[in-house]
């Protein structure tokens, strides 16, 4: 190497993606830390079935959370990323939209809950669980997306722990307190954190952005009518990773839940750092779309970035496997093998991730979003008729086949949009 060339590489700062993505990176590393010990702590509190049933009942949450904020961050992404001077009034739009749609959906939670489940948790406890998935922590999302689209990779880092580590902290007050492991107690404590992270979050933006502008905010029609493309693609891509759960609790009882669901959690610490590049990489495709050669540099450097990633994080689960039981306990000893099933998982999830945001990206939202529409309805099909007959292996099983067929159908779509352009 010519001493040039080395003084070159001694002196190279990354750009302001770069930092951005690096201190995304960073974050999420330092969430996934946090939710590994929460799911810790609660795992080994409750036991196999105490946690099975509050892993399931948090599932049907998860479900129905993307669905809260209606589309608001990614709205809001967009709004930003092409005129900075719009970020208070879209902070305030994501805020209301999430308090209009989330509320109505706490509402039906509890309500599907109660008519249609018969293992379920009582009345009181659904309704913290919706609450704090459905309310606390999409408006906490909500804030991380404005750090993101005003590029303060930092903000970003920090306000996207809040939650997670309030309910971690939460979770062991209790624990260490003394009260008793249930599935009630746990609720408690999932929901007080979920309080205080939200606070703390909407702190940060205040600090890094000020308050919201409400009375610049869009019309609360207008925001639903621009959001209802990305809120439901984003219940379709990330519902679709659990609704196996819920199907599991009705069919195959808690305690398969929990050994499944501890060994889905592992495999989820591992993707993380994906999402923190899809994040950070959002708000610069949109603002370079219609630059056809800058655009698709990047989303090359992104697609690399992540496959090789997501390459390394599934060698990583199937090495992890093995000591799952020595963290979680002896009663969790089924998940090594659902893990090890799930290794070739968080590759998958990163080519999906990647062409999808690409879609997304280029104004293709619907598309993305007939796309995973499908995917939800394919998943949820595989796990009905393989569950009885697989057991927990099904729902693995059913989780990747659904991950090959949409990403094979998005890089189609993807090939077809690039060679029209060309």
């Amino acid at each position: 190497m010519r001493k040039s060339d080395a003084r070159r590489w001694m002196s190279y700062r990354p750009g302001r993606l770069g930092r951005n993505a690096l201190f995304g990176t960073a974050g999420l590393g330092l969430r996934a830390v946090i939710q590994a010990a929460y799911l810790l702590i609660v795992s080994r509190w409750l036991g196999v079935q105490g946690y099975g049933l509050f892993a399931g009942s948090v599932a049907l949450v998860i479900l129905a959370a993307p669905l809260a904020n209606w589309g608001s961050s990614v709205l809001l992404t967009r709004h930003i990323a092409r005129d900075r001077g719009s970020s208070r009034a879209m902070w305030a739009t994501a805020l209301v939209q999430t308090g209009v749609i989330g509320g109505l959906l706490v509402l039906a939670t509890v309500s599907v809950s109660a008519l249609l489940l018969h293992q379920r948790l009582p009345f009181v406890p659904t309704l913290l669980l919706a609450l704090s998935g459905l309310l606390l922590l999409p408006a906490a999302q909500a804030a991380t997306s404005q750090c993101y689209a005003l590029e303060r990779g930092l903000a970003s880092a920090i306000v996207m722990c809040l939650v997670p580590l309030g309910r971690t902290l939460a979770m062991l007050a209790v624990v260490v307190s003394g009260v008793a492991g249930t599935p009630g107690h746990a609720v408690i404590a999932h929901f007080m954190g979920s309080v205080f992270g939200l606070v703390a979050a909407v702190s940060v933006v205040a600090a890094v952005d000020g308050f919201p502008a409400w009375d610049s905010r869009l019309p609360l029609r207008a925001a639903i009518r621009r959001g209802t493309a990305y809120a439901v693609s984003n219940v379709a891509g990330t519902s679709y990773q659990e609704v196996d759960k819920i199907l599991m609790l009705q069919i195959l009882g808690a305690a398969a839940v929990g050994s499944y669901t501890v060994a889905f959690r592992v495999a989820s610490i591992f993707v993380l750092p994906l999402s923190a590049l899809i994040s950070a990489t959002l708000p610069r495709l949109m603002a370079l779309h219609g630059s056809t050669s800058s655009n698709s540099d990047t989303f090359r450097a992104v697609l690399l970035v992540a496959l090789g990633y997501g390459l390394l994080a599934g060698v990583a689960a199937w090495i992890v496997a093995p000591f799952v039981p020595l963290l979680f306990g002896s009663g969790y000893g089924d998940a090594v093998h659902c893990l090890l099933l799930l290794s070739p998982w968080p590759l998958l999830f990163a080519w999906r991730q990647c062409l999808a945001t690409d879609l997304t990206a280029s104004d293709r939202q619907r598309v993305r979003s007939v796309v995973e529409v499908a995917g939800f309805v394919l998943v949820m099909a595989l796990n009905i008729i393989l569950l009885p007959r697989l057991g927990k292996a099904a729902a693995a099983i059913s989780l990747l086949a659904t991950e090959v067929v949409v990403s094979m159908t998005l890089w189609a779509l993807v090939r077809a949009s690039t060679a029209a352009v060309r």
